[in-house]
């Protein structure tokens, strides 16, 4: 009997850190959304700033335009890849890229947040078919945490060791 009520308390308990993880997710997919909406209306103002002084042209035309600082450090570039993807990068102070926004020529999107070092560490994603995935990478560029949906109406979260061997998910 004792090990039964153990079973539970430990079976409540482990519920209890998956609520606590969920909620922290939560919080981590309204700040992603945040950061969108602020790099949508960024982007908006950059376009409408460039449209305002003199009247030269209706279009300005590229495949690539790139942000540089006054010390001439690359700050941001947008551009399109050779295979058709389009992609929107900011970087830090040190030119180190920070966060990108891109879409993959077959129409995936995708959001990556880069740490200090210029490592992959958070990831957002839509596949092709549509299915969202999260990603969070250790120091080394590894695959730590994904939550995910990748059954119809069947989400997943998943943890994974240092060696990137699973090591606890759901379903």
């Amino acid at each position: 009997m004792m090990n039964m009520e153990q079973s539970s308390a430990e079976l409540i308990e482990r519920l209890k850190c998956l609520e606590r993880k969920q909620a922290d997710l939560q919080r981590t997919n309204r700040r992603l959304g945040s950061v969108t909406g602020a790099l949508l209306l960024m982007t908006g103002a950059l376009v409408l700033m460039g449209q305002t002084g003199t009247r030269r042209s209706q279009i300005l035309e590229a495949e690539q335009f790139v942000l540089v600082g006054s010390d001439g450090t690359v700050r941001g570039a947008m551009g399109i890849t050779p295979d058709g993807a389009v992609g929107f990068s900011l970087a830090d102070v040190k030119g180190q890229t920070r966060i990108t926004l891109d879409v993959e020529s077959h129409g995936s999107p995708g959001l990556d947040f880069y740490d200090s070092q210029g490592r992959l560490r958070a990831t957002l994603t839509l596949g092709p078919t549509g299915t969202p995935g999260f990603g969070l990478y250790d120091v080394s560029g590894k695959l730590r945490t994904s939550l995910d949906v990748p059954a119809p109406n069947t989400p997943g979260l998943a943890f994974y060791h240092e060696d990137g061997k699973p090591a606890w998910g759901v379903p």
